[in-house]
């Protein structure tokens, strides 16, 4: 009976031996992991990326020059990613320049070093872009787009519940909030401003270009006043509370930026009035700039610097 126990004892402590020696070997084989460093900076093409909510697309993923694995970077989420990197594959010939303003900013020291991932958009663009629930502030039978199906938030959801824990896997990033941004211009700032509302724990700010506040598409130069009124209700009713997040809305004064100015004047009122300060939201106006690319290029060290400053 005593060699019985006696061996009993003596295989629990080679069983707890070898368990210590596999576990210590997993955690080598862990840490022997090659750390991945990029010297110059990169655009990563996901093509064919796949969702439940919305039809596939391809991802861009700008990393800095510099990214390490061994290191965390804020991540911005942009739409129209197909528009933003090189003006030789785009429908009009023009891009955002996002990767040159970028490295400018970080080699500066100006802004964090951060990845920019880029989100092609589709023949459903407007139907993605639209925040769906503005709906409760409309008329009775009145949609902001007529005859579009509303994907908003079905658009939302594929970023919040498939792309970002994909970026957040494959790359190096820091995943809280307030290191989490996301930008877009005309229907992308409807986006932007919208997925601020949604989630406002996934996002720390939203930066929203020459935001196509009068919506009513497919005829933007006859706003309608019940439209803009519901977008502008809607974000007094659901952006978080005041100063608890970055907030960048501009336009300029030409070409459909011109439409904008009342819709935009009386959202800024809004704002101003619910107690948003400089430090949290920033307007600026841009006279003479039009709703293109090229116009969006020119200004968008502003609010990359101010969602990203050091």
């Amino acid at each position: 009976m005593i060699h019985t126990m006696h061996y009993f004892y003596l295989s629990l402590v080679l069983c707890a031996a070898l368990s210590l020696t596999f576990l210590t070997a997993c955690k080598k084989k862990l840490s022997d992991e090659p750390i991945e460093v990029r010297e110059a900076a990169q655009i990563d093409k996901i093509f064919h990326f796949r969702s439940k909510y919305v039809s596939d697309r391809t991802i861009r993923v700008w990393t800095p020059k510099g990214y390490s694995s061994a290191k965390n970077y804020d991540v911005l989420y942009m739409h129209d990613g197909n528009m933003l990197f090189d003006a030789a594959t785009t429908w009009n010939h023009q891009e955002w320049g996002v990767d040159e303003a970028m490295d400018s900013l970080i080699n500066l020291g100006v802004i964090r070093p951060t990845i920019v991932v880029g989100i092609d958009n589709t023949s459903k663009r407007i139907n993605e872009y639209c925040p769906d629930d503005i709906v409760e502030y409309l008329p009775d039978g009145k949609t902001p787009y007529e005859g579009f199906e509303l994907l908003g938030n079905n658009y939302l959801r594929f970023i919040v519940e498939e792309l970002k824990p994909y970026i957040d896997s494959v790359y190096a990033t820091y995943p809280e909030r307030e290191h989490t941004w996301v930008m877009g211009s005309s229907c992308g700032g409807l986006i932007s401003s919208y997925a601020l509302c949604k989630y406002p724990d996934i996002f720390g700010g939203a930066a929203c270009l020459s935001t196509h506040s009068t919506l009513a598409y497919p005829d933007p130069e006859k706003p309608d006043s019940a439209v803009m009124e519901a977008y502008r209700l809607y974000l007094q009713h659901h952006l978080p509370a005041p100063n608890t997040c970055l907030l960048y809305m501009d336009n300029g004064d030409q070409t459909l930026d011109a439409n904008y100015l009342h819709s935009q004047a009386a959202i800024n009122d809004m704002l101003r009035s619910e107690g948003w300060d400089e430090e949290h939201f920033m307007y600026r106006f841009f006279p003479g700039a039009a709703h293109t690319e090229n116009d969006w290029k020119t200004r968008i060290p502003i609010p990359l610097t101010f969602l990203l400053a050091q």
